[in-house]
């Protein structure tokens, strides 16, 4: 009678339960996200011998390290093949003084000083360096390490870490800390078909990337509208979970926003089917405002931390002016773009889709065309007198070679006298959010006193103070 009693209850509460278990793990080290510092952190972790598991948002690894196209790195063994001549000291206090020391100096010193040890690390791990380049035009230290392809890195990474023996959980997000007696001591997920993902650990390392894609949380601390580019699935969870356990945040509300771009969806800097249309917008062109009129130094579009901050104080839209001369001088018939887009666009690569792209735009709303300025000025809804006045004022300054208002490079000066006329709509692209929780110089989280929070670490985006803005060290 006994057992058929026990048998009772076990029918019973099989048809109360779901019809699976709860999944739980125990491991020395648990990751949250696998985007490319949580799948390095992951790879680094297995070949030491620990237990790892990699809690991934998203149904495939990468993050927004498959868009990532170079890292920094100083006295790299690919700089000294180079003969470039730039200590770590000097690299440090330069991107000390850009950020006005608002930053985690001893945090930022140790990045700088292991980077070339880094660079060796990821050629010695399958993932072959292409070159070591400069971003900009005039600038002869080569620190901006390239990898063979977007995505390299993760890819590779993710070979590895499963490999190796490391566990992978795609499509189980992370969702809160396991917190007993003022420890983290793991964390718990769910996984796709709905299964709670118990991951007991020694220790946690928060790699989410930070929050661009959560656009109330972006709004709140940067104050500004931007379209969010790249790996979705970023939306401030390592740093929401991480505020639950006393952490706090350092210097959160910069964005890594890289100039303006007419609208694609799916397609980040200039790297879709639109690269040549979008390229425009790192050409050095005259930008205007809703209104018309100029209001920055365009050769900035190249450094563009710079121009997104000129760019980001004129509403939503930018847009950028130019006429057929120009279409004609950067497409075959003449010497190609003046400026490169990321390494999709080269400089001096000619257009050969620029035309076509300008008219399939058009019936999308993000060109105007006219074969007047005044035409084109009320096309996208601008002063007519106003355009017609700046774009006169350029062609002088092209014609005269030199920029009386703002001191643009002539490199970069050009004639808006010849029709059409274009005007073409950007708005600000934000690939990541830039700084997370408070950390130590070793990346542990601390809370609001500088106390360490025992077994939590944060690593790229969702660690904080390396950023006031993003700068080009190069």
């Amino acid at each position: 009678m006994k057992s058929v009693k026990l048998l009772a209850v076990a029918v019973s509460l099989a048809f109360t339960l779901p019809a699976w278990a709860d999944k739980v793990y125990d491991v020395d080290l648990a990751i949250a996200g696998g985007g490319a510092g949580g799948l390095v952190a992951g790879v680094a972790a297995v070949e030491g011998g620990l237990k790892t598991v990699i809690l991934e948002k998203n149904a495939y690894t990468g993050g927004a390290g498959l868009f990532m196209e170079g890292t920094f790195a100083v006295e790299s063994f690919l700089q000294k093949k180079a003969g470039v001549k730039y200590t770590p000291i000097e690299a440090f206090n330069k991107m000390a003084y850009y950020h006005h020391w608002r930053i985690n100096a001893p945090l930022v010193k140790k990045f700088i000083d292991t980077s070339a040890e880094t660079i060796q690390w990821v050629q010695d791990h399958g993932v072959p360096w292409k070159e070591v380049k400069t971003a900009r035009r005039n600038n002869p230290i080569l620190m901006w390490h390239i990898y063979p392809k977007a995505g390299a890195l993760p890819e590779k990474m993710t070979e590895l870490f499963k490999k190796q023996g490391g566990e992978l959980l795609l499509s189980t997000p992370a969702e809160k800390l396991l917190y007993e007696n003022g420890k983290v001591v793991g964390i718990v997920g769910t996984a796709k078909n709905g299964e709670k993902v118990t991951v007991r650990a020694k220790n946690v390392i928060l790699a989410t990337g930070g929050y661009n894609f959560n656009t109330e949380m972006v709004r709140e601390y940067s104050g500004v509208e931007m379209t969010a580019v790249g790996a979705p699935g970023r939306t401030g969870d390592g740093i929401r979970m991480a505020f639950e356990v006393g952490a706090v945040g350092d210097n959160i509300g910069p964005m890594q926003a890289n100039g303006a771009f007419m609208p694609a969806e799916g397609e980040a800097i200039c790297n879709g089917p639109n690269r040549e249309l979008r390229a425009m917008f790192r050409q050095g062109l005259l930008y205007v405002d809703g209104n018309g009129t100029r209001f920055f130094n365009e050769e900035m579009t190249a450094d563009w931390p710079m121009a997104s901050n000129a760019i980001m104080r004129n509403g939503t839209w930018a847009y950028i002016v130019f006429d057929q001369a120009t279409v004609e001088e950067f497409s075959t018939k003449g010497k190609g773009y003046p400026n490169p887009c990321g390494n999709w666009i080269q400089r001096h690569q000619a257009a050969t889709q620029l035309e076509e792209l300008i008219a399939a735009n058009e019936k999308k709303g993000n060109v105007f065309i006219g074969q007047t300025i005044e035409e084109v000025a009320k096309k996208a809804g601008m002063d007519p007198a106003t355009l017609k006045a700046t774009c006169e004022q350029m062609t002088k300054f092209a014609r005269q070679g030199r920029d009386d208002q703002f001191g643009k490079d002539p490199y970069y000066l050009r004639e808006v006298s010849k029709g059409p006329f274009y005007i073409v709509r950007g708005k600000l692209d934000t690939p990541t959010s830039l700084n997370g929780v408070r950390v130590t110089s070793d990346l542990e989280v601390v809370d609001k006193n500088n106390h360490v929070i025992p077994g939590l670490y944060a690593i790229g985006h969702d660690a904080g103070g390396v950023y006031l803005t993003l700068g080009n060290l190069d």
